[in-house]
């Protein structure tokens, strides 16, 4: 069979093309895998490294941040120095709330302690107030007095006890030594006793006596003119109680109770006395003989009389007068 093969144009360029190699396809597609896989290993591990310093970055970081602050390299004395500083400041701080506390106690001390003070005072001045009055009226008065307000009596026994307690010798004291060397059989009377603690000091059977009674065993009496019976006590106590104008009347009723041979017990305040001889003499009128005095002390004076007779209730007895007890004007 016969090809035909026309002639091609002179004029027509004629392209080349250069011969290319068909590639083997079975031993290049291995190699080619290993490479790759070569890379992404490589790859993933750089991956893996990056990560893991990013995440211990990250929890460094957020170690520091939970601390409150950010760390930063320091040498040790700089350490040192910082835990210095804030114990010094802690030890300022500790002081200063210290001193403030002080200061805050302090107040409210010097405030209580100014509180008390001015109450001490008014007690002090309620005091000074009624025991003017007590020795400038008389007794009945005094009575009638407490009688319709039993509080005033009351303040000023609170205001007496506060004022014993400045004085260097409590007479009553005194007075209760001497009962306690008698007979316990001896019955005894406490004129104007207070708060009684007479009774409560001795063994003796006690009456005691007083403008207001201010317990159960107390009687609440005027002291000129008492509920005791005739001649039926041993010994009767006057312990600052000689207060009234009507000093005479007082008197003549302890010689009323009294038996005779029995005793009359006095402690007062020396600065009442002009003349204690006089005063002696003047108590013989009344049927008393004095056995023993001591006037050496500086601010009471004590007496121990003996009845030595009856006088009646007419008898013919020279006024007894004492000087109040008058304080100064502040």
């Amino acid at each position: 069979m016969k090809f035909f093969i026309p002639d091609f144009d002179k004029s027509l360029e004629t392209i080349k093309f250069k011969p290319t190699a068909v590639p083997d396809t079975k031993s290049t597609s291995v190699k080619d895998k290993k490479v790759k896989k070569k890379k992404k290993n490589s790859k993933k591990l750089k991956e893996d490294e990056s990560s893991t310093h990013e995440a211990t970055k990250k929890v460094a970081k957020s170690s520091k941040l939970l601390k409150g602050r950010i760390e930063k390299p320091k040498n040790k004395k700089s350490s040192k120095s910082q835990q210095l500083k804030l114990s010094k400041a802690t030890a300022e701080k500790a002081v200063n709330e210290s001193l403030k506390k002080t200061n805050s106690q302090q107040d409210s001390s010097s405030i209580s302690t100014f509180a008390a003070k001015v109450k001490e005072q008014l007690k002090g001045g309620r005091f000074r107030f009624i025991n003017e009055q007590l020795y400038t009226m008389s007794s009945r008065k005094a009575a009638k007095i407490f009688e319709e307000d039993p509080e005033t009596f009351h303040a000023y026994h609170e205001g007496y006890r506060h004022q014993i307690a400045k004085w260097p010798l409590n007479p009553l004291k005194r007075i209760i030594k001497m009962i306690n060397r008698l007979p316990k059989s001896l019955e005894i009377g406490d004129f104007g006793c207070g708060e009684g603690q007479l009774a409560q000091a001795v063994p003796h059977k006690v009456y005691s006596l007083d403008l207001v009674s201010c317990r159960n065993d107390i009687i609440a009496c005027d002291m000129v003119q008492t509920p005791l019976k005739t001649h039926s006590l041993d010994v009767a106590v006057y312990c600052l109680s000689l207060m009234g104008t009507n000093l005479n009347e007082c008197f003549m009723e302890a010689n009323r109770v009294l038996k005779v041979n029995g005793f009359l017990y006095i402690a007062e305040i020396q600065s009442r006395f002009d003349d204690v001889t006089q005063f002696v003499r003047q108590l013989t009128a009344y049927g008393f003989e004095l056995i023993k005095q001591d006037v050496g002390q500086n601010i009471f004076y004590f007496f121990q009389f003996k009845k030595t007779r009856n006088i009646g209730l007419v008898a013919k007895v020279p006024q007894i007068t004492l000087k109040p007890c008058l304080y100064k004007k502040r």
